[in-house]
């Protein structure tokens, strides 16, 4: 490799990989080779681009060089390749020091158009040529209308107005932008409203051409990729045309401060009465310290995320708050670690600090538990050594953001979050060298590097800050000549035209394009065995390392919606109280130590012929063979033998319980409602909701705001709990390697043997009950879902295709990139039910026409041979997964439970792949009830909802 100088060759153990750093020596630029059998292969590109303000400069270039570039000048290339790529993982990051580009796929072909994409969009991105697409996506003066008034519309605009309307977002921002006054990191990445309009072309432009080159990036390939063939291609095409640029990029270290520091910030809420947060927050030398890093890593999962840890139970018995979190961020030049108390009073905020530090000082004094800390510190290596990796988030993905965690401030430490397998072994020496304790008293309760932030709910700063905006809009228009107001009016209009133009045929066919012969059209074949024991074994061979893992399902369908409601507040409650035979701490404790972890759950699915809504409690367990005689009854203890006696307890977590639910809904608002839609038409989705949406969430609040009247009724509910795992209703999934599958029965057999033999429920029928519905919020944005039913027996292949049309071609356009709104999709069941949902949306009434109108866009659809080739590749994308051995063996019981068999699966491919136009029209028949018969629901912004409350028949606050 002549243009290259290798600096760093290794094989790491943990990865199984050979990895080459190299640097280009015409561009400076650095490549980091991983090199192994994975088949799913990612390429990522990232900047080390530190923020220079709060106008979100990164953030809206990280959105912009994605909307065409010299080579591609397609309008929007990102949402081209989501329609017709069969990529594997698309998207890019916004990170405080680093914008990060990666792409992923198993098809050689799509993986190097993916790459070449990516490359030409942050090298050479139409941003210079194109004031339309920083107005589009970061910010403008929005007027369609002299008369109206002036507002500020953009995607990233709106989306930050999503993420602070979030007080937990608004703390974390805040503390992150509080121990660092004087560098990068006192800025907002993302951007914060306020500061966004601040942002001018000219600068936007300015930094890209700063700090988009490759002597500042730093590019990663990963898999079963020929290397050197990879890097004569990123030569030939990129670096050789770059020269070094020696303009500094160095993140700085914060100086130390002399004293913490506190300070108030106010947050827009309903209510002030045990609604403040507060943190106590440190940040620590370098994250170059790795050893260290994962050492405080494990020190606070035992002190204070652990059930029962004894800094979080000292904060909760003194009533504190309602509950207490943790974060600790080591993806920062400096680390930061803050301990958080929700529902908490300002007037704790003295005691919340003192508390915090009368325990850690007696951790110092007296010592840490042991076996608490040997427990984390066994269960994190076995985490390491399992190498868990979702399908949302591909394993050499995990791998990167890892490795830049400390590359990015140090080229001599590329492999340092990698290697962490070694120090497992140190931390079991040092439990008793006073390496913990140390830890706590150098680097919390002595380090001056603190501050505390009081986060105080406001029932009048959202009055304030929307005047204030209203004031400086209404001044900023009445200082524009009539003539300015109409030119104004006249380039939304245009910025409308230009944004609802598609790109040309020549501009698209700049794109790579894939073929159907390049799609293996047969579905992932998953090993699955039924065996027929003295109960049910689903059993999937594959090879997990020695690990064996079960999954065993409890049929509950039709169980009546009080008695499911209780059932999932009796499954938040497992592993939080004490059982038959542990304290809950202890019962933590042994878990950690011994197994890689156990959880209950609920999970809800259709079966695919008779439409019957199944329901499952399930329990899961993994551990080392070794290791089986400790997980089998501790997964009995866990789910069937807790102890409900202690009723300070059951409140404590009662409230622990409706802070996470009330949080939790602000990041997941557009899955929320449209589960809350779909609630009314689908006995389903109505299970969900009522196990984890809105109906759980007023279920619990009830019981919260009702606990002295129902406190006999829980205990006597959760009793009744325990009598829906029984021996007629189990099915026992196991996943390891064949020759382990006999021991892993003898070991489940003692679970089974306990079980009563069965258990009569009452059963309840589903009715349907429309109702729409707005959930008055603080936010500064809305989520809009509108669900409506069909005749499921319409629903084929073909439906696949154009899904992917409708969401990328009309509802990108119309709810995105016109509306402003940062997300927006369409979920087509094939049981009869077709539901839109926008996410951070600035709009309402305009997204529902928007929903409602689809028939126009149908219409309209009539797409040639080439458009719906692609539209058919990207659609098979969108099924193609890449999933870790136990997901795989899920995802083959979870077929067997619904009836859907291996030839169904291949049918539903063979119908996408061959589908005509005509075949696709016939599926138009699904959206008849769009605009007739549906059901809508809002969570967000009530001024918005006040304004359209035509819409709905029921208006209410979200918390009741």
């Amino acid at each position: 490799m002549k243009n290259y100088k290798l600096e760093q060759e290794k094989y790491i153990k943990e990865i199984d990989s050979n990895c080459k750093v190299y640097r280009h020596i015409k561009s400076g630029a650095r490549i980091l080779a991983i090199s192994n059998d994975d088949d799913n292969k990612v390429f990522s590109i990232a900047f080390r681009t530190p923020a220079i303000n709060s106008t979100g400069l990164t953030h809206i270039l990280e959105h912009s060089v994605l909307c065409g570039s010299k080579k591609y000048p397609v309008k929007d290339p990102f949402v081209e390749l989501l329609k017709t790529s069969l990529n594997t993982f698309l998207n890019a990051f916004t990170f405080p020091d680093k914008t990060m580009y990666p792409v992923a796929s198993k098809t050689l072909k799509d993986f190097e158009n993916l790459m070449d994409i990516y490359l030409d969009a942050t090298f050479n991105p139409k941003i210079y040529e194109h004031k339309e697409i920083f107005n589009q996506e970061g910010w403008h003066y929005h007027i369609l209308d002299e008369n109206d008034p002036i507002t500020y519309n953009g995607v990233v605009y709106n989306e930050m107005k999503g993420a602070y309307s979030d007080p937990a977002q608004i703390l974390e921002r805040s503390i992150l932008n509080s121990l660092f006054p004087d560098t990068c990191y006192q800025y907002e990445s993302g951007g914060d409203p306020k500061n966004i309009p601040d942002l001018s072309y000219e600068d936007f432009k300015l930094f890209h051409s700063k700090y988009y080159n490759p002597t500042n990036s730093y590019i990663i390939l990963y898999g079963d990729l020929d290397m050197e063939e990879r890097l004569s291609y990123l030569d030939k095409e990129y670096l050789s045309k770059y020269d070094i640029n020696s303009f500094d990029t160095t993140i700085k270290y914060q100086k130390e401060f002399d004293k913490p520091i506190y300070k108030e910030i106010e947050y827009a809420s309903s209510k002030e009465d045990k609604s403040t947060f507060l943190s106590y927050n440190v940040a620590l030398p370098s994250t170059l310290d790795t050893k260290l890093t994962l050492a405080i890593s494990i020190l606070f999962q035992a002190i204070l995320d652990m059930p029962g840890a004894p800094l979080k139970e000292a904060l909760i018995k003194k009533g504190l708050a309602s509950n207490i979190d943790d974060s600790f961020d080591d993806g920062l030049l400096q680390p930061m670690l803050s301990i958080i108390a929700y529902g908490s009073e300002k007037s704790h905020r003295k005691e919340f600090i003192e508390t915090i530090d009368d325990v850690l000082k007696s951790f110092v004094k007296n010592g840490l538990d042991k076996d608490v800390l040997l427990s984390i510190i066994n269960y994190s290596e076995y985490k390491m050594r399992e190498n868990y990796f979702s399908a949302s988030m591909p394993k050499g993905l995990n791998i990167a953001i890892n490795i830049l965690s400390s590359w990015l401030y140090d080229d001599n430490k590329v492999f340092d979050k990698l290697e962490l397998l070694k120090y497992f072994d140190e931390f079991r020496n040092d439990l008793n060298n006073g390496y913990f304790e140390n830890i706590i008293d150098k680097y919390i309760l002595n380090n001056n590097h603190k501050t505390y932030l009081a986060l105080i709910p406001s029932l009048t700063i959202k009055d304030k800050e929307n005047k204030l905006l209203e004031d400086k809009l209404k001044k900023y228009k009445d200082s524009l000549s009539k003539e300015e107001i109409n030119k104004l009016v006249e380039y939304n209009k245009y910025l409308q035209i230009y944004q609802a133009t598609p790109s040309t045929k020549e501009e698209l066919d700049t794109l790579p394009k894939l073929k159907l012969s390049d799609i293996n059209p047969l579905p992932e074949k998953y090993n699955l065995e039924i065996l027929n024991n003295k109960y049910k074994v689903l059993f999937s061979d594959y090879n997990t390392n020695g690990i064996i893992y079960y999954k065993l399902y409890f049929d509950i369908s039709h169980l009546n919606r009080n008695d499911l409601m209780y059932l999932s507040l009796y499954i938040d409650m497992l592993q939080e109280v004490d059982t038959l035979n542990y304290k809950y701490n202890d019962l933590n404790k042994e878990i950690k130590k011994y197994t890689g972890g156990i959880s209950v759950n609920i999970t809800n699915y259709k079966h695919d012929k008779t439409l019957e809504a199944l329901s499952y409690i399930t329990v899961s367990g993994q551990a080392l063979k070794n290791e089986l005689n400790k997980l089998i009854p501790l997964m009995e203890e866990v789910s069937l033998k807790p102890n409900f006696n202690d009723i300070n307890r059951i409140k404590e977590r009662l409230l622990e319980l409706k802070e996470d639910l009330t949080l939790s809904i602000t990041g997941k608002g557009h899955r929320v409602a449209l589960l809350r839609s779909l609630s009314y038409i689908d006995e389903n989705s109505r299970n969900q909701d009522d196990v984890s949406g809105i109906a759980y969430l007023d279920f619990v609040s009830d019981l919260v705001n009702n606990f002295d009247n129902k406190i006999n009724d829980i205990v006597s509910n959760f009793n009744k709990c325990k009598n829906y795992f029984t021996k007629s209703n189990i099915i026992v999934g196991i996943t390891t390697s064949k020759d382990n599958l006999d021991f892993a029965l003898n070991n489940i057999d003692s679970y089974y043997n306990d079980l009563i033999d069965d258990y009569n429920y009452e059963k309840e029928e589903f009715k349907e009950n429309i109702l729409n519905e707005a959930f008055l919020t603080e936010y500064k944005v809305s989520y809009n879902a509108l669900s409506a039913k069909y005749d499921y027996k319409i629903y084929n292949g073909a439906m696949n295709v154009l899904n992917n049309a409708i969401s990328m071609d009309y509802l990108w356009i119309k709810v995105r990139v016109n509306g402003g709104a940062y997300g927006c999709f369409i979920n087509t069941s094939p049981y009869g039910y077709v539901s839109f949902a926008s996410y951070r949306d600035p709009n309402i009434l305009k997204t529902f026409d928007v929903y409602k109108n689809i028939s126009n866009y149908l219409n309209d659809f009539n797409p040639d041979l080439d458009k719906l080739t692609s539209l058919k590749i990207g659609a098979m994308g969108n099924l193609q997964l890449v999933l870790h051995p136990r997901d795989m063996a899920e995802n083959a019981r979870v077929a067997y439970l619904r009836g859907l068999t291996y030839e169904e699966r291949k049918k539903t491919r063979e119908e996408l792949i061959n589908a005509t136009l005509d075949d696709i029209k016939k599926e138009f028949d699904i959206f008849k009830n769009v605009n007739k018969e549906y059901v809508i629901t809002t969570i967000g912004n009530k001024e918005e909802i006040e304004k359209n409350k035509s819409l709905y028949k029921n208006i209410r606050n979200l918390e009741k």
